[in-house]
């Protein structure tokens, strides 16, 4: 975004997003209208979001008048003016035929209409003659090689020539578009706003861990998001997301109307009426921004770092204070949180800086954690709660540990107060893990209609292991997965800190040796048995452990062993249909023989003997079928027995 007028307002202050946007405010003396020019696509954030107003003087603002967002060769070709660079006094004449001018040749002043543009050879080459028409039925030929002036009698040519300067203008600038802001009068003051699109800022922290305080440092990394230098702006940077969407506010809009036609006899369309939108209530006019070019804003917090403590020779942690002089200015606006940069900042073009926000002392502690079920050494963690009074955006993390470079990490999005878990690298000298069991225990039956539920109490016990290869004794942290489902029993280790996922236990390691924890969880759950799935084996279980009372589980035994006689029978059903099958098969076969067998002879004696094994073959099919009906039978005698006795135990009528 760039300025044409040397009288404009300076950008003085501008606000970073962390969703894209920068708000610009611009401000100072100006005298009549100027211009700013942003890229094309820009222009929709600024459409959005221009506002003008006088703080002082008696200007006035006027009308806001931008460049179109046309294409401006395409716009000149439309109407004929698209002039050769090599050719444009000519060219433009021809663009002008049919159109009244007044032609200075010499000391004389030829006026006509325009008819056309001929160059006709001579001696020397060629000249360039424009033929007008001086008066009804006069023809006059004017030699451009001696016209020094030509005035446009036509308002139309004259208008014509204006938007050619003006789209050679725009043509000449490619993307860019010009916002001419008309302004009536001198203003001391004038103030002009609006959002650009612009690059997330970002921030970056240096966290010095010492023997006697540890030291968090954060540095913002900014883009200048306009097209200009930017000197002594006031730079504020802001956490949270306001709600920010594109819309095309540049590109002309239109409506499609309805084609009108003759009337004609066929038979019409039904009307089709849309909802007439609601009118809403006027809204008051918005307050002015707090702040600069608004109210006075909310007093600011004092600057994030506290003074430096008497300097100690040798500490790296000390010279993190220093960044304290250029530290950011604290602001709670409730849903936002701002960092307003405490010295002007300058950007050049293009330009990028690292801007201090802010050097707080904090209370922190180093932590060896291992979370079952990653790689057996534990992360080295640096712990601490955020009291620096600012609110700590996600960015990474160098850790310096007693001057020396220790490790990275990702600080996450933090509010005041919360703690913060930096791991910054590994520590190889111990290795953890974890194993773990799950044994299932019934606590009850629930009888059903068609099915019984086992009710169950799960026990996982999981075995926590380190093994140190220090010299010296070592704490280590270990997180298990936290489940809803799960409790901790009462006789096991007791975590001493839970959060919405893990659960943190503590233990210390001995000198190269090692430690174990045993974590015992408890949980319930069912399973569901068909009654004819049930075994004998079950119920003694059942009554073993105490989960059934002695009348109930002879009941059970009885619709369980007139189940397992069903299924008995049924099994010896089957069987005998197989072999009533396989014996009807030989049947077929025998009765395919004696179709092709001749009576008399030998191969009548052979057809005497199958129709023989035909006749006993019939027999042992009928006993089969005899068979194996009664073993039918006596499967659903022995299941109507089971659903009776199921019956009773239930207190419902038998099916």
């Amino acid at each position: 975004m760039t300025t044409t007028n040397a009288k404009r307002p300076t950008v003085q202050r501008m606000v970073l997003f962390k969703h894209g946007v920068a708000h610009v405010e611009r401000g100072g003396p100006c005298e009549g209208s100027f211009e700013l020019s942003f890229e094309r696509e820009e222009m929709k954030d600024v459409l959005k979001s221009l506002a003008v107003w006088v703080a002082a003087g008696d200007a006035r603002p006027t009308a806001i008048a931008f460049d179109k967002p046309d294409d401006p060769e395409r716009a000149l070709a439309a109407r004929g003016l698209v002039l050769p660079p090599e050719e444009s006094f000519s060219a433009l004449l021809t663009a002008f035929r049919g159109r009244r001018v007044s032609v200075k040749e010499d000391q004389t002043t030829i006026t006509g209409e325009v008819i056309g543009l001929e160059m006709r050879r001579v001696d020397q080459g060629v000249r360039p003659l424009v033929a007008l028409r001086v008066e009804r039925g006069a023809i006059r030929v004017v030699d451009l090689e001696r016209v020094r002036e030509v005035l446009l009698d036509d308002p139309v040519a004259a208008a014509d020539l204006e938007l050619l300067l003006d789209r050679r203008r725009a043509a000449s600038s490619h993307e860019r578009r010009s916002v001419r802001i008309g302004v009536d009068g001198r203003a001391d003051d004038l103030r002009v706003s609006y959002v650009v699109p612009a690059p997330v800022w970002r921030v970056s922290y240096r966290i010095v861990a010492a023997a006697t305080e540890t030291v968090v440092s954060a540095w913002a990394i900014v883009h200048n998001p306009l097209d200009e230098d930017v000197e002594d702006v006031a730079l504020t940077l802001t956490t949270g997301q306001p709600i920010s969407f594109d819309i095309d506010l540049y590109r002309p809009k239109t409506v499609q109307r309805v084609v009108v036609e003759e009337s004609s006899r066929a038979a019409s369309a039904p009307t089709q009426y849309e909802r007439a939108p609601r009118v809403a209530k006027a809204l008051a006019p918005a307050a002015a921004p707090a702040g600069f070019g608004g109210p006075p804003a909310a007093p600011m917090m004092a600057a994030v770092a506290a003074p430096p403590p008497p300097p100690q020779p040798g500490m790296p942690a000390q010279a993190m204070f220093q960044a304290a002089d250029g530290a950011a200015l604290l602001e709670d606006r409730g849903e936002l949180f701002e960092y307003r940069i405490a010295q002007p900042i300058t950007l050049p073009r293009g330009g990028s800086a690292l801007a201090p926000l802010l050097a707080a002392p904090a209370e922190a502690r180093k932590e060896r954690i291992w979370r079952a079920g990653t790689p057996p050494t534990p992360d080295l963690v640096l712990s601490f709660d955020n009291h620096t009074g600012a609110v700590l955006e996600e960015g990474p993390a160098v850790i310096y540990d007693e001057g020396v470079y220790a490790g990275e990490a990702m600080v996450p999005y933090t509010v005041r107060g919360a703690s913060v878990k930096l791991a910054y690298a590994k520590d190889l000298a111990v290795r953890c893990k974890h194993e773990s069991s799950t044994r299932w225990v019934a606590t009850g039956v629930r009888l059903a209609d068609r099915f019984l539920a086992e009710e169950q109490r799960i026990e996982d016990r999981h075995v926590l292991r380190a093994d140190s290869d220090h010299d010296e004794e070592v704490e280590v942290v270990f997180e298990l997965p936290k489940r809803n489902e799960r409790r901790l029993a009462d006789r096991t280790a007791k975590p001493f800190e839970e959060t919405a996922s893990w659960r943190r236990f503590r233990a210390k390691v001995p000198p190269r040796g090692h430690v174990e924890l045993e974590v015992v969880e408890l949980g319930h759950g069912s399973r569901r048995i068909e009654y004819a799935s049930l075994s004998p084996a079950q119920l003694s279980e059942w009554l073993r452990v105490g989960v059934l009372e002695g009348p109930l589980a002879d009941a059970l035994s009885e619709i369980v062993s007139a189940w397992a006689e069903a299924t008995a029978h049924d099994a010896r059903a089957h069987q005998l249909e197989q072999q009533r099958a396989q014996v009807q098969q030989g049947q077929s076969k025998i009765s395919e023989q004696l179709q092709v067998l001749r009576e008399g002879g030998a191969e009548g004696e052979l057809r005497l003997r199958y129709v023989r094994e035909l006749g006993q073959a019939q027999d042992r099919v009928n006993a089969l079928e005899q068979d194996a009906a009664s073993a039918r039978a006596a499967a659903d005698a022995a299941r109507k027995r089971a659903e009776t006795r199921l019956a009773q135990v239930l207190g419902r009528p038998p099916r």
